[in-house]
């Protein structure tokens, strides 16, 4: 596969996609902000919509905020004729849903993997995500030179809808542990531990991890920078919400994280950019008083 699509060229996609350039690939590109689109002008053809990237292309990569945008954008192609296309998504995406468009693909002639990142956007510039993939071997053989061109390891790890299963599960864990210290911080310094003094000593014991390390940097500077929007790490624990009400078992401490997140983004006033998911630490201090 040589003719390559990408729709959605944000802090991710931008970066996939120039790597894809990198290493030889016939590029058509859509997003739905102009801006996006333009960085590619003189590097891939700039599509008028995402039908026109299907028809230009042998192989479609997705990287979109949500599953309702990335089902809205299959059901096009499916609209269009997917037959002999693959569609690849790396969004973070709703596993159920991810499911049912594998079997609507696959039934239209077509191949569908999804494949989400375990990194972030410096990765993605730099050709260095790890990802892990979930779909028919035969079509993650097939794009396996297509990975290779933006990644340092790829995997697949069972059928549709398992990669994102994984990643699901992966953004719990680490999402949650963020959530965890943002509570822990500001209540530490009003009982008299100063963050400096507290972070050393995660730093210094079994508790340091890469999470540990990333968010709390910012609880002990209250420096708040866009990383990763509360917005996107609120609709991922959602998701797992979901699947924990397919199953019908409670998630407790799932419950509270949502919980928190949603008090912090509505301290987000209409029309402001995004706020990072490190901003619920400085929703506590101001429920501190602080």
């Amino acid at each position: 596969m040589k003719k390559i699509g990408f729709i959605g060229l944000g802090n991710i996609g931008k970066g996939i996609c120039g790597n894809l350039i990198k290493h030889g690939y016939e590029l058509s590109v859509y997003d739905v902000f102009a801006p996006a689109m333009e960085r590619f002008a003189d590097k891939a053809y700039l599509a008028k919509d995402q039908a026109d990237v299907l028809a230009h292309s042998e192989c479609v990569f997705l990287s979109l905020p949500k599953t309702e945008v990335v089902e809205a954008a299959v059901a096009d192609f499916l609209r269009t004729g997917v037959e002999g296309k693959m569609i690849i998504d790396t969004s973070t995406s709703y596993p159920m849903s991810t499911r049912k468009l594998y079997e609507q693909v696959k039934a239209a002639g077509g191949a569908f993997l999804d494949a989400p990142l375990m990194a972030g956007p410096d990765e993605a510039e730099a050709g260095t995500l790890d990802i892990v993939v979930g779909g028919d071997k035969e079509d993650f053989d097939r794009a396996s030179e297509l990975f290779a061109a933006y990644c340092q390891s790829y995997k697949l790890v069972g059928p549709s809808g398992t990669g994102h299963l994984m990643k699901i599960a992966i953004n719990f864990c680490s999402l949650t542990e963020a959530l965890l210290f943002a509570q822990l911080f500001p209540v530490m310094e009003k009982a008299g531990i100063a963050p400096e003094e507290l972070f050393k000593v995660f730093e210094e014991s079994n508790l340091k991890n890469w999470i540990s390390n990333f968010y709390t940097q910012k609880y002990v500077a209250r420096e708040y920078r866009l990383d990763f929007a509360l917005a996107l790490g609120t609709k991922d624990l959602s998701y797992m919400k979901r699947i924990y009400e397919e199953y019908n078992v409670p998630g407790f401490i799932l419950d509270g994280a949502l919980d928190f997140c949603r008090v912090a983004l509505h301290d987000q006033r209409p029309g402001e950019p995004p706020i990072d998911m490190s901003y619920p630490c400085e929703t506590m201090y101001r429920l501190l008083g602080m």
